[in-house]
């Protein structure tokens, strides 16, 4: 039985949204049923691919969204102190989100019309990507350089990471940090303006040429991340992992428009600076009379801009026969909503009126809870050995193959968030996934 737990190696994103890289690492020798986050390369294994497919819908009230996320990993290890990497993932995007948005105080005052509306959103992201590792003794230094373009947003990221064992594998301490230097399409507001009467941006058209309606807005995200990883018995470890994320730039969504006065509606408005923090606690343990290994994690995160969530996981894996994994997890989140956080922002004084200079639409910035549960199943294929010895390959090529698939749904509630005064109903999330791997 094989005992994991994942190290979040990426501090980009919404602290860990973006792609990740996958390394593992060896503990107590004898304990082959427990793995950490990063192991050494298997010398007979010299290339590995990895393709994974994901699906997510939701609709809820009055907006849809449906993504699909195809992406390919290929890993080359020509000598034990060195693999390359490289890959690629790209968004697909179809649906329509909520293009200007009003609260319960709006429509109060004018009972009967109808001024929320949706835009439909098409757009295809392409993110190709490539790094390598050094290794020297129980030192591993890591760099990748990842790049993301699409219609109104542009991305150059770069992460650079050590990490270094201890105490017979049993200890684990890695250091990382990212950059991101990206630009986001905006347009060109009139000069005499200010935020309570910009315009959103009405499509992407031009963006990132030289029309002259169109403007890029930068933003830079520097991220920072320490983890501890320890095993304590062949069948007990635990990680510790502190984020830390500073955002500095345009992160509004340019197309979002919201009342901010009765027949005034403008561009959302967020604060140009965010600073993130989060901890993370993992504990795994193998229960060799049921041969089950579970995972436990808890976070807390927050932010300057007010925000403040928890997250508690709980996954349950057990081998059915060789080869054969089933997993089932569930998750649950709650946050807090952000200091500027309204669902209506004409309603005179706070909790509805306005609550300083900005104002915005995003209903994750608003108070919510969600529930999600899902299922995995992998199964791994490795060749019979060979009686006259030498290494047994699949088909003659591969050292081993895996094949994968998982189904989650999560269910959103928000506490304050409205259209117009209508709750959002039928939030819920669907997400499937398939994975496939071979090692040659």
């Amino acid at each position: 039985m094989r005992l994991q737990l994942r190290a979040p190696a990426r501090v980009l994103g919404s602290l860990g949204r973006p792609a990740h890289r996958r390394t593992r690492s060896a503990l107590i020798a004898g304990a082959a049923s427990l793995v950490l986050a990063f192991a050494r390369v298997a010398s007979a294994q010299v290339a590995q691919v990895d393709t994974a497919h994901t699906f997510y819908h939701e609709a809820p009230t009055r907006t849809n969204m449906t993504v699909y996320t195809p992406g390919v990993d290929v890993a080359v290890t020509p000598a034990e102190w060195v693999t390359v990497r490289g890959g690629y993932e790209a968004d697909i995007v179809s649906g329509a989100s909520v293009a200007t948005k009003a609260g319960s105080a709006y429509q109060s005052v004018n009972p009967g019309v109808d001024v929320i509306t949706t835009a439909s959103v098409k757009d295809f992201r392409h993110s190709p990507r490539g790094g390598f590792t050094l290794r020297k003794g129980d030192v591993a230094y890591t760099a990748s350089y990842t790049y993301g373009t699409e219609n109104d947003y542009k991305s150059h990221s770069i992460f650079v990471g050590a990490r270094t064992d201890a105490f017979d594998h049993n200890t684990q301490f890695e250091l990382s940090y990212a950059r991101n230097f990206d630009s986001v399409c905006d347009r060109v507001q009139a000069v005499e303006d200010t935020p309570p009467r910009f315009r959103a941006l009405e499509d992407s058209s031009g963006c990132f040429t030289s029309e002259e309606r169109r403007r890029r807005r930068a933003l830079s995200i520097d991220g920072f991340q320490a983890s501890w990883t320890q095993a304590w018995t062949p069948t007990f470890a635990s990680q510790l992992v502190y984020t830390a994320q500073l955002l500095d730039g345009f992160q509004s969504n340019p197309y979002r428009s919201i009342i901010v006065a009765q027949g005034l509606k403008a561009q959302e408005h967020h604060p140009d600076v965010r600073v993130r923090q989060a901890l993370a606690l993992r504990f795994n343990w193998y229960l060799r009379p049921i041969k089950v290994a579970l995972r436990l994690t808890g976070r807390v995160y927050r932010d300057t801009w007010d925000i403040t969530s928890g997250t508690g996981e709980l996954e349950a894996e057990r081998y059915l026969v060789e080869g054969l994994r089933l997993a089932a997890r569930g998750r649950f989140y709650r946050q807090t909503g952000a200091l500027f956080w309204s669902d209506d922002y004409t309603g005179g004084e706070p909790p509805l009126g306005p609550k300083g200079q900005y104002f915005t639409g995003d209903r994750e910035l608003s108070p919510f809870w969600s529930l999600g549960l899902g299922a995995r199943v992998t199964y791994t294929i490795h060749p019979t050995a060979k009686p006259e010895g030498g290494t047994a390959r699949l088909l003659g090529i591969f050292t081993n193959a895996k094949l994968g698939s998982s189904a989650d749904v999560m269910q959103f509630s928000y506490d304050e968030y409205t259209l117009a005064g209508v709750p959002i109903t039928n939030a819920r999330a669907y997400i499937i996934g398939a994975t496939a791997g071979a090692a040659f």
